[in-house]
């Protein structure tokens, strides 16, 4: 049931954000309107051209929004992990490595070094 509200929590949370982005397009075209009404003459061809780049750019954002939007993905819930190996347990019980869990929930690509302490730990002061 957590999982269900937590959801959900996500999704109102990301139609919100979409809400927001269009409400402020909309204030953008209100003001050129009234702006343009209360300073005459009234340009009717101004008005038309500013109203119509900002509902271009508008509805770019929101679709530029919404692409971004499908790319987020969530890692959630409790991982067992070896104390010692620092491997993964799965739900199968089958025990991997923390990239291959890491990298199969999301497009992450791993590259391997070693930081100082572990080069000291192998290698000694021959470094």
């Amino acid at each position: 049931m957590r999982d269900a509200k937590s959801e959900l929590s996500k999704i109102s949370a990301l139609k919100w954000v979409l809400v927001a982005e269009i409400a402020g397009f909309i204030f953008i075209i209100l003001t050129c309107w009234v702006t343009e009404f209360y300073d005459p003459p009234f340009n009717w061809s101004q008005v038309l051209i500013e109203t119509v780049a900002t509902v271009i750019l508008g509805s770019l954002t929101v679709y530029l929004t919404l692409q971004l939007i499908k790319r987020i993905k969530y890692l959630e819930g409790l991982m067992v992990i070896c104390a010692s190996c620092k491997r993964v347990r799965e739900s199968d019980g089958k025990w991997v490595n923390l990239e291959q869990i890491i990298s199969s929930q999301s497009e992450l690509q791993f590259s391997h070094g070693i930081c100082p302490e572990c080069a000291k730990k192998l290698y000694g002061e021959s470094l």
